[in-house]
């Protein structure tokens, strides 16, 4: 598009300056006089070092214009390519912070979520430690108490046996008893 805007302009700079220039051309183009021999007039100084006031003007409006046309042509489009780059270079940098930033979140998101399955696993470690300790509470009691049943079962079994062989021992010694007293005493006792 400044392209085409460039090249509308052109036509109408070169007509400015074939009337611009036109006059000089056709003063010069004259026999002896003309333009020509007028801005010789202004001349002062000699030898290298010839200085005219109206060759130094024409310069000088041949550099202003230079400048207008490559303001127009060069400058402006160059300036608005750079504002564009600058603005899509911030956009950029702007687009690059807010992606950290959402970086940044999603890894703080992930710490968090670290520590939390951390904080539950260790929660779970000592709970099925205790609930280890327990159980094996439990059963050492449960063991406890089936010892103390079988202590006192056996206690009891040991108890009525050897109530029984004391019965059993009492009745042999009783017949043992008679069976001495008998050979004593040569008679039968009952």
């Amino acid at each position: 598009m400044p392209a085409r805007k460039t090249l509308r302009f052109l036509p109408w700079l070169a007509l400015a300056l074939l009337l611009w220039a036109g006059p000089a051309w056709a003063a010069a183009a004259a026999p002896k006089g003309g333009f020509d021999a007028w801005v010789h007039q202004f001349n002062f100084g000699s030898g290298a070092l010839i200085l005219n006031p109206i060759v130094i003007l024409i310069q000088w409006a041949n550099f202003l214009i230079l400048l207008l046309i490559l303001n127009r042509i060069l400058y402006r489009p160059l300036g608005r390519l750079m504002e564009e780059r600058e603005g899509k270079i911030k956009g950029d940098l702007h687009s690059a912070e807010r992606d950290r930033k959402e970086a940044q979140g999603y890894v703080s998101q992930y710490e968090d979520s670290l520590a939390e399955i951390q904080r539950e696993n260790t929660d779970a470690l000592v709970a099925l430690q205790q609930e280890m300790t327990e159980a094996g509470r439990k059963r050492m009691e449960e063991i406890r108490r089936q010892t103390s049943a079988q202590i006192e079962e056996a206690r009891k079994t040991i108890a009525s046996e050897a109530g029984q062989a004391r019965r059993e021992l009492e009745g042999k010694a009783r017949a043992i008893a008679a069976q001495i007293a008998n050979r004593l005493a040569g008679r039968k006792v009952a």
